[in-house]
């Protein structure tokens, strides 16, 4: 994780598409790492391409597939802040946005409100194996009470430690980078620069603290060296 030497001013991601296999050992990881509860996932990874419906455009026997990992983005103009109604939804000064879960009522606004399909609603209890009731992650992190909004937080609890966060460190081909935007030397703010880097949906206004480096092999780095 890259710091610098000032004062962080704004937590970033880049996701290098070519190096993405669709392993989802990051979102794995970052369910471990958050007792995040059944049928909720903070961080999820899309498969693009190589459907049918690819096949029919004239791809085949070649349709490229591709993955692409998302989670929230921490919008520097987040549309779920202003569509909570409880004021529940907060950003901090290093641009990471969170939920203040003694204040979510659990109402929703917030869910079609994300560009980015971020945010889900754990709608139950949490059920958690015996012995695990405290949670099944890092001990920093409790598991959230029924009926309020949930989302990835860029790992706050290891930030504060000076780690970085669960789903770049468990990725095992350095798909995720991160650090800070504002850091000329960070490898977000290199990544980010790039001419061919691109944030999602940037029509939404959002402005998303999350870049994408396009891919470029495609399913060519998914045949075991086969041509």
């Amino acid at each position: 994780m890259e710091t610098g030497a000032a004062a962080v001013t704004r937590w970033a991601m880049t996701f290098d598409l070519d190096r993405c296999i669709g392993c989802w050992a990051c979102a794995v990881a970052c369910k471990a790492e958050n007792s995040v509860g059944e049928g909720l996932w903070w961080q999820q990874v899309d498969s693009v391409g190589g459907t049918r419906r690819d096949i029919a455009a004239g791809t085949f026997p070649k349709p490229e597939k591709h993955y692409r990992p998302r989670n929230c983005f921490h919008c520097a103009d987040p549309p779920c802040l202003p569509a909570c109604p409880e004021g529940a939804i907060n950003q901090r000064p290093d641009g990471i946005v969170s939920i203040d879960y003694d204040a979510c009522t659990g109402c929703g606004e917030c869910i079609p409100a994300c560009p980015y399909d971020a945010i889900g609603l754990n709608r139950t209890a949490p059920r958690l194996p015996h012995g695990l009731e405290n949670g099944h992650g890092d001990a920093a992190v409790p598991p959230r009470p029924a009926g309020v909004a949930e989302k990835c937080t860029f790992c706050t609890h290891r930030l504060d430690r000076g780690e970085d966060p669960a789903c770049m460190a468990a990725c095992p081909t350095q798909v995720i980078s991160f650090g800070d935007l504002e850091d000329g030397n960070s490898t977000v703010a290199e990544h980010a620069s790039r001419h061919t880097a691109h944030r999602p949906r940037e029509s939404s206004g959002a402005q998303p603290s999350a870049w994408y480096l396009p891919y470029s092999i495609g399913s060519r780095q998914r045949r075991s060296g086969r041509s």
